[in-house]
């Protein structure tokens, strides 16, 4: 099998984001080159995107999520803020 030439490029990314993937790569047993280069010859490969952009913000999708469940009953009523906290309290015990 031929080796491929190779051709050097330059991304520029904000160190925090280039960090995180770096670390994200790290745990799969490889460096940050390899990872770039698995997502570029998939976008090469199948002539689109490894996911589907959305410009739909997570927190529209949630506020829909809670509207839909209110008007289907699916909500509970607290008589003041100590009950709901205790609620929540007793919640966050059962699923540790």
């Amino acid at each position: 099998m031929a080796t491929k030439e190779k051709s050097p490029t330059t991304l520029r990314l904000d160190k925090q984001t280039k960090e995180e993937a770096r670390q994200v790569f790290a745990e799969m047993g490889m460096d940050f080159t390899t990872g770039i280069n698995i997502y570029i010859n998939q976008v090469a490969r199948d002539h689109k995107l490894p996911f589907t952009p959305s410009a739909v913000d997570p927190l529209d999708a949630a506020t829909e999520q809670a509207l839909a469940d209110m008007a289907a009953g699916r909500m509970t009523d607290y008589k003041d803020f100590e009950a709901y906290q205790r609620a929540m309290d007793k919640l966050s015990t059962t699923t540790k």
